[in-house]
């Protein structure tokens, strides 16, 4: 019992909650000692035996404590016309404020839609820019005379040349 307990435990780190229930009902006849099927007994005499409930046995699942009859609230004696009007008024306020809510909600999504929608067009004209920026600088590169370069750079800037006029579809000859 003790290993099993301690078993327990080291499972269970709270233990075992019932330990004086099982005090109580381990020594009841229901739970003597029964030969196996095959083992040698003495007979009937140590067969399980079917047991009448036993009153005696505490239920540890009760709660000993007595009960108190419930007060009924002596608030409830108005008139149900009262709470009814009450409670009508009640909901009215709960239905506005919800609609208040709403209506505070679907103007925060709007609000949003409309700072999304700026966010696009002003990121739409930001690369618009960029590809202008681009292009002119590529004009620019395209356009400018070589004829003053170092023989050393003449190879890297016509190479440049000629990926800018196919990166526009531009007629180089050179």
């Amino acid at each position: 019992m003790k290993v099993a307990l301690k078993e327990f435990k080291e499972r269970f780190p709270s233990g075992f909650q019932h330990i004086e229930a099982w005090e109580v009902v381990r020594k009841h006849e229901k739970w003597a000692q029964v030969p196996l099927m095959g083992e040698e007994g003495e007979g009937s005499a140590h067969k399980r035996k079917p047991v009448d409930v036993d009153f005696s046995i505490p239920d540890m699942n009760e709660d000993p404590s007595p009960q108190r009859a419930q007060r009924r609230d002596k608030r409830q004696a108005t008139s149900s016309e009262g709470s009814s009007a009450e409670l009508a008024a009640q909901f009215k306020v709960y239905t506005a404020m919800k609609e208040k809510k709403h209506a505070v909600e679907l103007e925060a999504i709007e609000l949003r839609k409309k700072s999304e929608s700026e966010a696009r067009e002003l990121i739409s004209a930001q690369l618009e820019t960029m590809k202008n920026y681009n292009y002119n600088r590529d004009m620019k590169t395209f356009l400018k005379p070589h004829d003053d370069v170092p023989p050393s750079m003449l190879p890297i800037i016509l190479a440049r040349k000629r990926e800018i006029a196919n990166k526009y579809g531009w007629p180089c000859d050179f």
